[in-house]
Order: C-alpha cells, then sequence, then structure tokens
C-alpha cells in the first residue's frame, strides 16, 4: 500500500502530465487526494520541495537501467561497456523527451535553477559509470559524460531528432572509441 507521500507524488505526477506543472497548485494536488492543502506540507516544506522530488524520482523511473547498470549478454570490454552505458543513458532521456514531454519540461525547468541538483545528477551518473566500466578517476569519468551532454542535457532536447539521434550519437563515439581500445 502507498505511503501518503507516494500518493501526493503519484497523483501530482498525473496533474503535471494532464495540465503541465505550471498550471498545477498544491490545492489541485490537494482537492485530488481530498485533503486540506496543509496537509501537504506534512510531508513537503514547500511546493518547490514537491516538485524537486517529483522530478528526481521521475528521472530516477527514466534511468532506471542505469541505477544500477547491469550489461548486456556478450557486452564485455571496457569500450563496450562505455558505449553501451552512455547510449543508456542518451537513449533513456530520448524516450523521456518523447513520451513525458510535461515531466521532461518540469525536471529540465528544476535543473536549469538549481545547480546544485545538476550537479548531484552529475556525480550519481559519474559513479554510476565508474562503477559499470572499472574507470577509476572521478574527473576524467565526469568529463567523458560532458563530452556526451548534447544526447543527454535537456537544454538540447529541442535538437534531438528521431531520423538522425543515433547516427550522431556514434559519430561521436568514435570519436573517443580509440581512447578505450
Amino acid at each position: 500500500m502507498a505511503t501518503t507521500k507516494e500518493k501526493i507524488l503519484s497523483v501530482a505526477a498525473e496533474l503535471v502530465a494532464a495540465y503541465g506543472y505550471e498550471q498545477v497548485t498544491l490545492t489541485d494536488i490537494a482537492e485530488a487526494l481530498q485533503f486540506s492543502q496543509p496537509a501537504i506540507y506534512k510531508h513537503f516544506a514547500s511546493k518547490a520541495e514537491l516538485w524537486e522530488t517529483l522530478s528526481f524520482d521521475w528521472l530516477d523511473t527514466m534511468l532506471a537501467g542505469l541505477f544500477p547498470y547491469e550489461p548486456a549478454a556478450g557486452v564485455s570490454s571496457q569500450a563496450e561497456i562505455i558505449h553501451a552505458w552512455l547510449w543508456t543513458l542518451a537513449s533513456s532521456k530520448f524516450a523521456a523527451y518523447r513520451e513525458a514531454a510535461e515531466m521532461f519540461k518540469l525536471h529540465t525547468t528544476y535543473l536549469a535553477g538549481k545547480p546544485e541538483l545538476e550537479a548531484r545528477h552529475i556525480r550519481e551518473l559519474t559513479l554510476s559509470l565508474m562503477t559499470a566500466s572499472g574507470l577509476t578517476n572521478f574527473e576524467q569519468t565526469r568529463n567523458l559524460i560532458f563530452l556526451f551532454v548534447r544526447f543527454h542535457h535537456p537544454v538540447f532536447a529541442s535538437s534531438w531528432k528521431e531520423d538522425s539521434f543515433r547516427t550522431d550519437f556514434e559519430i561521436s563515439w568514435q570519436l573517443v572509441a580509440p581512447y578505450f581500445t
């Protein structure tokens, strides 16, 4: 059975998907749950905290394949693992952008306004890639992820095109692949 906090997040996600987060108020969420608005504050200190939690819970769901990352059968070399990990990141973000536009917009807005949240996200990604690939230098691994920022950062989402996304990714990979062979 879902906790009250989980119910609040679930209803908030439904309302955001239907109306966009700019249009959803705490009153809307409370009414949908048949709560009083102050009851929401027992679980979230502010609307901003609710949006932050919702945004990152959604992102964690979208990127579940990276936490922890398990390479597919037959993928064993460091280069193959890194390539597959980066593609999982890119394709997951692309799918999220295409399939959940309003939640993606909420997350994009939150990252843009909160550099500490973006830093947290990049740190989590970096640690995941390090664990999966055996890379040991945090800064180098983080910078490898930055090299592929065009394929996962929300600011670039409007340039992601169905017919060229994978091709562009592979062209970029070919530039760094020799480093891992």
